[in-house]
């Protein structure tokens, strides 16, 4: 669904950074959460839960459940919107890894690769282009502008699913990114932002936002963030699933 979902919630609610088909990761790091917050926790993806990684289609697979739970919501993403777009037969460039999910999806039986299309279709039009819980915490994938906060149109989602860029390009030939947290204005009503998108070594706080995609799949570690008792959780990677050397 292309437009903002708003939650009113009483339960704990943790946020789960990018997570691109590191299963083991994503598996340990929601029974921590359970653990420390109970098995009703409602839990938030930033999206970005395939490509890179060794376990994509089982990572699928495992958000389609906890889908059912009810107390799973995932938001639109780049790397998952680009499945989609495959899924639906459309053109997109297959990068070194897509090209790793892609690999999975087709060695798996034809029976099998309709069913999970069929699946990820509904799944990803399900999805909220950012959510919004209790007024007070946003969740966007590359993050978000409180001019844009309640809002939507072309330019909104292409912010919140791709990120901000200079139109340059890095030595390797990925987008430059612009910083949209650094002249942020915020006081005691500006609402917390939760996003993912953009790697870092750590958290990275900034203005009352919190980067926590930090960079499991390439061996660094998973990031989740309880933004009502501003907790963070962390999981290490198993080893380094993805280079972009």
């Amino acid at each position: 669904m292309d437009r903002p979902v708003g939650i009113e919630t009483d339960k704990e609610v943790v946020i789960i950074g990018d997570i691109h088909g590191c299963l083991i990761e994503f598996q340990e790091m929601v029974s921590k959460i359970h653990s420390r917050y109970g098995e009703d926790t409602i839990i938030v993806s930033v999206g970005d839960t395939v490509d890179r990684g060794d376990y994509n289609v089982e990572t699928l697979e495992y958000c389609f459940e906890l889908q059912k739970t009810g107390r799973f919501i995932e938001i639109q993403s780049n790397h998952n919107l680009k499945l989609y777009r495959w899924f639906k037969g459309r053109k997109v460039n297959i990068s070194s890894g897509m090209k790793k999910t892609i690999d999975q999806i087709i060695q798996i039986p034809q029976k099998k690769q309709e069913e999970l299309k069929e699946k990820y279709i509904r799944y990803y039009e399900s999805l909220p282009l950012y959510l919004i819980i209790n007024g007070s915490v946003v969740v966007a994938h590359a993050g978000i502008k409180d001019e844009m906060i309640g809002k939507v149109n072309r330019k909104i989602k292409d912010f919140v699913i791709f990120g901000e860029t200079t139109g340059r390009y890095t030595e390797k030939g990925f987008p430059e990114r612009l910083d949209w947290t650094k002249n942020r204005k915020v006081d005691k009503y500006s609402p917390i932002i939760v996003y993912g998108h953009v790697v870092f070594e750590k958290p990275y706080i900034n203005n009352k936002a919190y980067g926590i995609d930090t960079g499991c799949v390439l061996g660094n570690m998973l990031t989740a963030y309880n933004p009502f008792r501003d907790e963070f959780l962390f999981v290490k990677a198993k080893k380094q699933y993805f280079s972009f050397d």
